[in-house]
């Protein structure tokens, strides 16, 4: 039996009364909190860069080695409206106080469903005058936005993942397991990858596999020790389609997100 939960991010992000491209940085909407604060444009969202490592050859051309996707950086246009100096610095003021806070997750009202983590690393304005346009530059140091957390729950001993957009390489956030009767061990397969606890586990007794933290942790304590060193804990990735099986029967919750690029 399975069960599909969708967790919303905010349920109030479609005012109306916010500009398209509004942002929401921190759980902040700058547009909602700060009178006269419009945001304009937002740039970045659509594009990626990749670095190359490759050599030289002695002939035409180099040898590809790898390569990697850079870092993100998105730049927000706004508009500050004010009519008076003392209004003008209060608002930037509070700008500040928000947008001073490092590894911050991010969302933009058009696009509610693509939540990016970034820093900003300068805000810029154009005359510091009572009406004043200005930029807020913004690095992702993951490049990939994510969906809301996805959370499946079933019993049994496979679960197969169903269409949800699972395009790129990525691990689950959480596995929790609970068997329905003690086991002597635990062993987690999709394809090629495997995650193997060698530890007796009781009847309905938690199983936490937190991917995000490296941790395995089997009734509130953590079980590290007996997790082979060949499980894959780091790369245990999930595509669409794939099956995700269980050495043994049981209640099990998946919560993973969709990432997008």
């Amino acid at each position: 039996m399975y069960g599909f939960t969708n967790m919303d991010i905010n349920p109030s992000i479609n005012s109306p009364t916010r500009p398209v491209e509004a942002i929401n940085y921190g759980g902040h909407w700058l547009d909602d909190e700060i009178t006269g604060f419009t945001t304009l444009v937002v740039s970045g969202r659509h594009t990626f860069s990749r670095k190359i490592n490759d050599v030289d050859l002695t002939g035409d051309g180099n040898m590809y080695l790898s390569s990697k996707l850079e870092s993100r950086k998105l730049e927000v246009k706004f508009m500050i409206e004010t009519d008076s100096i003392t209004e003008y610095n209060r608002q930037m003021e509070q700008l500040n106080i928000i947008l001073s806070s490092p590894h911050q997750q991010l969302l933009f009202a058009d696009y509610p469903e693509a939540v990016y983590v970034g820093t900003v690393t300068e805000i810029k304005m154009n005359n510091d005058t009572l009406n004043d346009a200005g930029t807020i530059e913004i690095e992702c140091s993951d490049p990939f936005a994510y969906s809301n957390e996805q959370t499946a729950t079933f019993t049994g001993t496979s679960y197969k993942v169903p269409s949800m957009g699972l395009n790129y390489d990525q691990t689950p956030d959480t596995i929790i397991f609970s068997p329905s009767a003690d086991i002597s061990s635990l062993i987690i397969t999709n394809g090629d990858k495997k995650i193997e606890i060698n530890q007796e586990i009781s009847a309905n007794v938690k199983v936490l596999i937190d991917f995000n933290n490296l941790d395995v942790v089997i009734n509130e304590v953590s079980a590290l020790m007996n997790v082979t060193l060949d499980s894959n804990l780091g790369d245990f990735y999930i595509r669409d389609g794939d099956t995700i099986n269980f050495s043994a029967g049981g209640n099990i919750e998946i919560k993973y997100r969709v990432k997008k690029l």
